[in-house]
C-alpha cells in the first residue's frame, strides 16, 4: 500500500475549497458532466484544483452508489465519464478508507483502547 499523505488547507484554501464544492454541486444538478462542471472552476493552483476535483468525485461517488444504490457503472454515465475513471477513483477511496481506519485503530492503542 503506497504511503498517502493529506493536504493540511490554509484558511484560504479552505475557504476556495468549500466555494468550489458548491459550485461542482450546482452545476451537477444543473445536468452539466462532471467534466464539464470542473472546467467551470476558476482556480489558478492546479494542485489544488485536482484535490478538490478528487474530492468531489469520490463524495458523488458516494452519494450516487452508496447512499442512491446506483451501480458504478451507472454512476459513470450519470457523470459523463469513463467507467474506469470511476472504479480508479473508487478503488482510491477505499484505500483512504483503509489508511484512515488503521491510523485511527493504532491512536486508540496507543493510547490503551485498542
Amino acid at each position: 500500500m503506497e504511503d498517502i499523505k493529506y493536504k493540511e488547507y490554509t484558511k484560504e484554501e479552505s475557504a476556495i475549497y468549500e466555494n468550489a464544492m458548491e459550485k461542482l454541486k450546482e452545476s451537477m444538478a444543473h445536468g452539466l458532466g462532471f467534466d464539464d462542471a470542473v472546467s467551470r472552476l476558476d482556480i489558478a493552483d492546479e494542485e489544488l484544483k485536482g484535490l478538490i476535483t478528487e474530492d468531489f468525485l469520490k463524495i458523488f461517488i458516494v452519494h450516487l452508489h452508496y447512499e442512491k444504490g446506483l451501480a458504478l457503472k451507472d454512476v459513470a454515465k450519470s457523470m459523463g465519464i469513463t467507467y474506469e475513471r470511476v472504479m480508479q477513483s473508487h478503488k482510491s477511496m477505499l484505500q483512504d478508507v483503509q489508511i484512515t481506519s488503521i491510523a485511527e485503530y493504532h491512536k486508540g492503542s496507543a493510547k490503551g483502547q485498542a
